[in-house]
């Protein structure tokens, strides 16, 4: 690989530790300690003012801003307008002043800076001395109620110094990718404040309650704040509750009552209840490495930030690719969400994952637009979206890649397969499997030469060859939308005329697939093959990522990939290959992958395990699961990898514990790379806790909850129970 790990977090199994404040590091410091609960989400600014280099961002899943896009008049179907995720309020803003003098940490002189994410409880800890006084400042978004926040800020000194307090809520930061505020419209009373979008109309209430009590109450534009002035010798202990409540339906009032309920609770309370929910979640989510500590603390991290991001419990939302930690990428929604984060929940939480397809149930009306505007029929899904339409301004992105649509239909497949929810096919999986089918009889043709059915002028995961025809991935995948859709509109029925069905199973039956039986290559798109070289594996690491380097449509004209493609889709459907086409096209494809894309690493480590390459495995697992703790790509100031942290659990999962999931029941082949003494994984199968523990040259499955589970561990089927079994492999 071309990419350096950066080390400047300590490593500890369950927690991210860093010991001394290099303001270099600080975004890449407010990204990885950014806290958040599926409902809203805050960097890890500093409580109290700052001056240096910052990104003070607070975000709402799913409230944003639009603005129109334009592009020369001839430019027909693509996105006139882009919805974004916006900045919204600082509610954990405090002011510190200590004998006059405010504390700032780009100004005032400080030791013993500490500062940690516990993962076990869901908690960010802060610590610094200033003069003789200790500040540690402790904080959380309750994962049991969405719509609380908390903050503790402890002052110990042994002597007597005047302080000045402002703790307040402040909607003024200013959107950075777009440079301004998007807030209007504020309402304010002592406690609580009120403010509106500027174009969408939504409205947040923020409301909060300090154990200090009434404060000197200070009202600015866009802010509420209360002022405590005090003698401080010994220990003072100062805690804040605010509640945030998001107004998305206009018609929809705002229940003060509701805001007082919660405010009852105090911080304590609040804080035990976060952390008793975290000690179940961990119970049931947990993956443990013994004999690696830097990849048991990146996979672990990626679980608790896939928790911290998506739980299912509102259907109205998706997991955008930078969750709640960033603007960019602008909260949208991407194909990851079916791709790569439902595995995730299929196997941890089922809810969410039926919740993921739910949103694109509820978006069929925009799709089925979006379809319209590219001159075909069926629904359409966007590159990019917050609210279900397509927001992608980059043409190439947002009109070429098709695959999108076609990654809604696999989701469907995936999810029904493993969690056997017919219901959800019944009343709502069968609807999106026929738009989708139609949408792709409509974008696709024939051709005049070879009598084939494809898909020309398209864009695959690769991201770095556009407008080519018939990507190898793209093809496969729609194919298997067609089938499926024919085999179960034919099993449940469903109002589909006989001839259309007809119609796609010929599409289906003549699909240009590019294979060379005597390579055992599949050709990413027609004409792959004879692109020119280059040299990926001699790339400058500090030269990346290379879309910052270099000229636009350089990228386009050699061989090099951003990511999987191919290889991609020969995971997806793995029980579609063999071992030794699987192998042929990872080496080929491996060597000219530039890893541009953080969901990259993860599949190269699966199927490296796959086909015995446990060095090279092991090596892509160290990239997936610490790209962000390790900023390998040099952008973690801009937000986590979000959906990729799903591909990292994918990988210990499919990976080293060798699970498939694309046939009629699991399937498991384990490995343990060289230097690991032990790891162990628990998945949800149907209502059942599977346990699986690897050590080496042995394999022991146990039902942990629930019912027997048959499985099929190296080609042989096996029922396990509460009694569980060994295997020696």
């Amino acid at each position: 690989m071309a990419k350096e790990a950066k080390k400047y977090f300590k490593v500890d199994p369950w927690k991210i530790i860093e010991e001394g404040f290099d303001p270099k590091e600080g975004r890449v410091g407010e990204s990885i300690f950014s806290m958040g609960n599926e409902y809203m989400g805050i960097r890890g600014i500093f409580d109290e003012m700052y001056s240096g280099d910052k990104l003070v961002g607070c975000y709402f899943n799913g409230v944003y801003e639009e603005k129109p896009l334009s592009y020369p008049e001839y430019f027909n179907g693509l996105a006139k307008r882009c919805c974004f995720m916006i900045n919204a309020q600082n509610w954990l803003y405090t002011r510190i002043f200590v004998d006059g003098v405010e504390i700032d940490l780009a100004k005032v002189p400080f030791t013993n800076f500490y500062r940690e994410l516990d993962m076990k409880t869901g908690l960010v800890l802060r610590r610094f001395t200033y003069k003789d006084i200790t500040f540690t400042f402790e904080r959380f978004t309750s994962i049991n109620y969405h719509y609380i926040g908390g903050q503790k800020i402890t002052m110990q000194s042994e002597t007597a110094h005047d302080v000045k307090l402002i703790s307040g809520i402040d909607f003024t930061p200013i959107h950075e990718e777009e440079g301004k505020n998007y807030w209007t419209e504020c309402d304010k009373g002592d406690d609580y404040i009120v403010c509106a979008t500027q174009t969408s109309g939504q409205r947040i209430y923020s409301k909060m309650k300090t154990s200090f009590g009434a404060g000197k109450v200070i009202s600015e534009d866009k802010m509420i704040m209360q002022e405590y002035d005090f003698s401080l010798q010994g220990e003072k202990v100062f805690e804040k509750v605010v509640y945030n409540f998001v107004e998305r339906d206009k018609n929809l009032s705002i229940d003060l009552k509701m805001a007082d309920s919660y405010l009852a609770k105090s911080y304590d309370d609040y804080r035990a209840e976060h952390v008793a929910r975290w000690a179940e979640i961990w119970k049931h989510s947990d993956v443990e490495i013994d004999g690696d500590d830097e990849n048991q603390q990146g996979i672990r991290f990626c679980i608790f930030n896939m928790h911290q991001t998506y739980h299912g419990d509102d259907g109205r939302l998706n997991v955008g690719a930078k969750g709640l930690t960033g603007e960019k990428y602008s909260g949208w929604t991407f194909w990851d969400s079916e791709t790569y984060c439902l595995p995730f929940y299929m196997f941890n939480n089922p809810k969410a994952a039926k919740n993921l397809l739910m949103y694109r149930y509820n978006t069929l009306p925009q799709a089925k637009e979006r379809a319209i505007e590219q001159d075909c029929k069926g629904s359409c899904y966007p590159m990019v979206t917050i609210d279900g339409t397509e927001s992608c301004g980059v043409w190439q992105h947002g009109n070429l890649e098709i695959h999108v649509t076609a990654a809604i239909a696999y989701g469907v497949w995936h999810y029904v397969r493993n969690t056997g929810d017919e219901e959800f096919l019944k009343n709502y999986g069968l609807e999106l499997l026929v738009e989708t089918s139609r949408y792709f009889a409509s974008r696709g043709d024939w051709s005049p030469k070879t009598g084939e059915f494809g898909l020309w002028g398209v864009m695959g995961p690769d991201e770095f060859h556009m407008m080519v025809h018939n990507n190898t991935y793209t093809n496969f995948m729609v194919k298997k939308n067609f089938l499926y859709t024919i085999e179960m509109v034919k099993k449940y029925g469903y109002d589909v005329p006989e001839e259309e069905l007809a119609q796609w199973q010929n599409m289906a039956d003549k699909m240009r697939i590019n294979y060379d039986e005597k390579t055992k290559l599949f050709e990413q798109h027609d004409g792959y093959f004879d692109f020119p070289e280059y040299d990926v594996k001699g790339m400058d690491p500090d030269k990346v990522p290379v879309y910052k380097y270099w000229a636009y449509d350089r990228i386009f004209r050699v061989n090099m990939l951003k990511q999987p493609d191919v290889v991609l889709m020969q995971f997806f459907y793995s029980k579609d290959f063999t071992l030794e086409q699987k192998r042929e096209n990872f080496y080929f494809y491996e060597h000219r992958c530039s890893h541009e894309s953080s969901l990259s690493p993860a599949i190269h480590s699966i199927m490296a395990a796959e086909i015995g390459d446990l060095d090279m495995a092991e090596e892509y697992m160290a990239y997936g699961s610490r790209v962000d703790i390790d900023d390998y790509n040099r952008n973690a100031h801009q937000g986590l990898h979000v959906t990729s942290m799903s591909a990292a659990w994918m990988n210990m999962i499919y990976g080293f514990g060798g699970m498939r999931s694309d046939g009629d029941i699991l399937s498991f082949k384990p490995n343990i790379p060289k230097k690991w003494n032990r790891y162990a994984f628990t998945i949800l199968v149907r209502g059942s806790v599977l346990k699986v523990e690897v050590v080496k040259n042995k394999a022991t499955f146990k039902v942990l909850e629930g019912a027997p589970v048959t499985v099929e561990i190296y080609d042989k089927t096996y029922e396990i129970t509460t009694e569980g079994i060994e295997i020696e492999y």
